[in-house]
């Protein structure tokens, strides 16, 4: 299974027919990939808000990391396979929203307390792949 999102085949290539690609449950799991929450998650624990350019730093460097790895990860596929361009905003969006909601410290970064944080969290859980078939949908070449 790749590990970024596989766009169906007719946004791929202009004389294919409407089929593949990752349907809803495939492309939850890989917008944020396990290399950054392995990295995000022990640091960003034992990181205190007082330490506040450390905690930007882990951020920044994870949100660095989190593009970064699913380009390189996209570049090993198929060119059939690789992810549409949209893909990587969305992955930046879904990690920072990812950040926001599992980390007390990031979450005070903007001013949100544990509750509007997993808020925000799972609004971007259910509205990045609705936006990831939405702007595949306006991909669809006319005819």
């Amino acid at each position: 299974m790749p590990r970024t999102v596989v766009p169906p085949v007719r946004f791929r290539s202009p004389n294919a027919g409407p089929v593949g690609g990752d349907g809803l449950p495939e492309r939850l799991v890989k917008y944020v990939p396990a290399e950054t929450l392995a990295f995000f998650v022990p640091l960003a624990a034992v990181v205190g808000p007082e330490r506040r350019a450390l905690l930007i730093t882990l951020v920044a460097v994870g949100l660095a990391g989190t593009v970064g790895y699913l380009w390189l990860a996209g570049q090993k596929l198929p060119a059939d396979e690789r992810p549409l361009p949209h893909f990587y905003v969305l992955a930046a969006v879904a990690y920072l929203c990812w950040a926001v909601g599992t980390s007390a410290h990031a979450a005070a970064l903007i001013g949100l307390d544990q509750v509007a944080a997993g808020v925000v969290l799972t609004m971007a859980v259910f509205l990045v792949p609705l936006a990831d078939e939405l702007l595949v949908r306006l991909r669809r070449p006319a005819g």
